[in-house]
C-alpha cells in the first residue's frame, strides 16, 4: 500500500530516490511541517551556531565586495529590479466615485488596459 505520513496520517508512495527514509507525503502542509521539525532539530543539535558570527560575516562580505567588481560571485546589498515598474494611471468615472473606499479592483480589458468597475 505504501507508507503513512507522520503529519497527516494518509498513506503515500515514497519517492524511490528516498525510499524508506521518507517520512512525509507530497502535500505542501506536510512538507512545511517536516521542514519546521528538521530545522528545530538542527537548532537543538547546534546550539550557539549563529552566536558571534556577525563580525566574521561582515568582514567576509567586505572582502568579497572589494575583491570582486562584477560576476556571479559578487555580493549585492540591494536586489536589482528585473523588470521596470509600471506606472498605472487610474481614471475613475464620476458615477463610481462613492463606491470606492478602501480597495480598487482592476479588471483587465486588453493587454495594457485595465478597468476599475467597482465589481468584486
Amino acid at each position: 500500500m505504501g507508507k503513512r505520513c507522520l503529519f497527516c496520517g494518509q498513506f503515500f508512495v515514497a519517492d524511490p530516490r528516498v525510499g524508506e527514509r521518507q517520512k512525509a507525503c507530497h502535500r505542501e502542509p506536510c512538507k512545511r511541517k517536516r521542514k519546521r521539525v528538521a530545522q528545530h532539530r538542527w537548532s537543538e543539535n547546534n546550539p550557539g551556531y549563529f552566536q558571534g558570527r556577525y563580525p566574521y560575516v561582515k568582514q567576509w562580505r567586505e572582502r568579497r565586495k572589494s575583491s570582486e567588481t562584477s560576476g556571479p560571485g559578487m555580493i549585492q546589498d540591494k536586489i536589482p529590479l528585473l523588470k521596470p515598474c509600471l506606472r498605472l494611471i487610474l481614471v475613475i468615472p464620476g458615477d463610481k466615485d462613492g463606491m470606492i473606499q478602501d480597495e480598487i479592483r482592476l479588471r483587465r480589458q486588453s493587454r495594457r488596459t485595465f478597468v476599475a468597475d467597482g465589481f468584486g
